[in-house]
């Protein structure tokens, strides 16, 4: 018999007498999905199976269009810093690169530089004079191929005059440094939002016995796509269209400020 290891037992609490371990089913399990939705936990059937166990999902890396070309970004190795200079030549020299695009470039292209949000406020797209965030957006590099941007966002030479950063939002709130130094109230505290009835709730609270206040920590969570986030734009002139494929759990909203920044009717996106 192989020899088990003292590391790789399994402690398993005792059963009480007469409770078995092992749980009795028929040979035969079968599931049946009926044909009328009953409403929340009905067990639907998955109709988009077939085609990834065949191999024939289809994923932004699957798609190529005739003359695609590629975009990687440079970012920023500080949370906040002055940008001094962005030096591209050697990017540019570097053969299947076509452009490098910075702030100023979408600056003088009509005012792209920032985009509009769906809660009524601006955010960057590629910032002019300083980042605000960890791997902001710097500049970007289009070129013939993937791995040609890849390597020349290596040689986009930006140079930085780091500032104090905030990474507690607690703190944040105290202003004594600004991030967005571009808001017209000079403060951190951007957006309130509440709902409800708030003299009745306070009012709930006073007659209380016993009010309980805490904070509580929630730590950063992320989902663990098999695909990470991608983007394929066809834009055709002559009709006016926008064709864009990308992964997106709300694709309506994101064709909202598409329509915002570029212009174009929402139904020509």
């Amino acid at each position: 018999m192989p020899t088990q290891l003292e590391d790789r037992r399994e402690h398993h609490s005792p059963k009480p007498a007469g409770v078995s371990a092992r749980v009795e089913t028929a040979h035969e399990v079968r599931v049946t999905t009926p044909d009328k939705v009953c409403g929340m936990g009905h067990r639907m059937k998955r109709k988009e199976d077939p085609r990834f166990i065949q191999g024939k999902g289809r994923y932004i890396d699957d798609v190529k269009l005739p003359h695609m070309v590629y975009m990687d970004i440079v970012r920023s190795p500080y949370a906040h810093a002055k940008i001094l200079k962005i030096d591209a030549s050697e990017a540019l020299a570097t053969p299947g690169v076509l452009a490098v695009i910075t702030g100023e470039d979408l600056k003088k292209a009509g005012n792209l530089h920032w985009m509009p949000t769906l809660m009524s406020d601006t955010q960057m797209v590629l910032p002019i004079d300083k980042v605000v965030y960890y791997a902001q957006e710097v500049c970007v590099v289009i070129a013939t191929d993937r791995y040609t941007a890849a390597d020349a966002i290596e040689k986009v030479q930006v140079e930085y005059e780091p500032l104090e950063a905030v990474v507690d939002p607690h703190a944040a709130l105290d202003d004594r440094v600004l991030v967005r130094e571009d808001k017209e109230k000079k403060t951190n505290h951007i957006w309130h939002w509440e709902a409800g009835d708030k003299e009745a709730t306070e009012a709930v609270f006073r007659s209380a016995a016993t009010v309980v206040e805490q904070k509580i920590y929630l730590p950063r969570i992320h989902v663990s796509s098999i695909e990470t986030c991608g983007m394929v734009a066809n834009y055709d002139k002559a009709r006016g269209h926008m064709q864009i494929y990308m992964t997106s759990q709300a694709p309506h909203a994101h064709r909202t400020v598409f329509a915002l920044v570029s212009g174009l009717p929402e139904h020509m996106i």
